[in-house]
Order: C-alpha cells, then structure tokens, then sequence
C-alpha cells in the first residue's frame, strides 16, 4: 500500500509542470469505500510495531474485521463444499489478496481557473478524442517514471510505440500530445491510419510511409516540406 501512494506521488512530481493544451493533471489514490475497514486493517501501524493479526491487541481494534475476512476466504463448516462455494472462495481469495482492491484511483483534470474535474465522474460524458487524453497522459507519465526521466543520473532509450495512435483525436490534440511528449523528453514511434497523416508529418522529425503493391510491402521515406514544395 505504502509503495502504491509513493509511486503515485512520484507520477505527480514528474508531470506537475507539464500541460496538454491548456489542462495539467494529476493521479489520486484513496483507500476504496467499500473496503475501507479491511483497507485501515491492513495499514494499521500496530502491523508494523510487531503485532500480528492474532495479537489481542490487533484483535480489540480490528476483531470483526478479522472475522469477516476469513468467513471470505476459509471454509469454516464442517461438511464437504459445493462446487459453486468452492468457486466463491477462489474468487474471494483472489480479490482479498489484490491490493487493488482496496483502493480507488482516479485522475484529475486542472484547468486554466484551477477548476477540477475527475476522470470517473466525465468519461461517460466526453467524447472519444476527450476520453483518449487522459489515456496518453497517464501512459506517458508511467513511461515518464519508469525510465526515470526526471533523475539526473538516468540515461535510458525512453521509446514508446502507439500502434493506431491517436485514431480518435482531432487535429488539436493531436498536435498537443506530440507537443507534451517533446517537452517530457521521450522518443515515440508512431503507427496511425492514412487519414491521420497530415496531423502528425509536420510534427515528428521522420515519416515513413507503407504501402503494400499487390503482394509486395513498400517503405518510403518522406519529408512534408518537400511535399508541400511539390504542391501535392
């Protein structure tokens, strides 16, 4: 739990400054409502101090809590299990031993005024090119992280590779997430549809464009400058 709010920390340190038109954003993690008591639990310091879940002392505070996670997971009768409890006990140990189930994440979204706005509450909302931002921005601040651009000492590739990139964005945002990922200092590759040609060409220091010709694949390299030189 410790190591997840850190991380998410860490994602917000290495995007605070960066926007993507006129909106910045930031990661949230809070512990899940419904899950809350086995969440303070978990986490309760009396785990770090040397207790176990079966000291008294655990057990004063967190008893019924303790009881029902086990009811969960154990059988706890005597007779032979059905195949549908057998079922449900699997699924329970699976879920009860994911830390993800314990907390709810979100994204925020910051606008000009300071006004925010959560991911969960706007995607069913917003429109596809709406809904695709924050996806770019949360997968480029987690290779933002992992090839820890931001630490002085690190020196590593930093490539991504979107394949059909950008296939429900506008020209707008097109430009602004190529922007962002300049400014973030990673080198992306990108393979998007014909139609999103004259978007992204005039932004990225290299096009190759492939054709296939009956049953042969052609690569052709080519400079947007030249072509709009050419008139075509």
């Amino acid at each position: 739990m410790d190591r997840v709010h850190e991380q998410i920390r860490d994602l917000n340190r290495a995007i605070r400054d960066n926007f993507f038109g006129r909106e910045r954003y930031r990661f949230t993690v809070i512990p899940h409502p419904q899950y809350r008591r086995f969440y303070d639990m978990i986490t309760d310091d009396l785990l770090v101090e040397g207790y176990n879940l079966f000291s008294n002392v655990f057990l004063e505070r967190h008893g019924d809590t303790v009881d029902e996670l086990f009811r969960q997971i154990v059988d706890t009768g005597d007779g032979l299990l059905s195949a549908d409890r057998r079922q449900q006990l699997a699924e329970n140990l699976q879920r009860f031993t994911d830390y993800r189930t314990f907390l709810e994440f979100d994204m925020v979204s910051i606008d000009e005024e300071g006004r925010e706005s959560r991911l969960s509450r706007m995607i069913t909302k917003k429109s596809g090119g709406e809904t695709q931002t924050p996806f770019y921005v949360a997968v480029l601040s987690s290779f933002l992280q992992v090839y820890r651009v931001r630490q002085e000492e690190a020196n590593t590739l930093r490539l991504i590779v979107f394949d059909e990139a950008y296939n429900k964005m506008d020209h707008q945002r097109i430009r602004e997430s190529i922007k962002m990922i300049r400014e973030m200092g990673l080198q992306v590759i990108l393979a998007a549809p014909t139609e999103k040609i004259a978007d992204i060409a005039p932004l990225v220091d290299r096009n190759l464009l492939v054709y296939r010709l009956r049953n042969t694949t052609l690569v052709k390299a080519f400079d947007p400058k030249e072509l709009l030189e050419m008139g075509v």
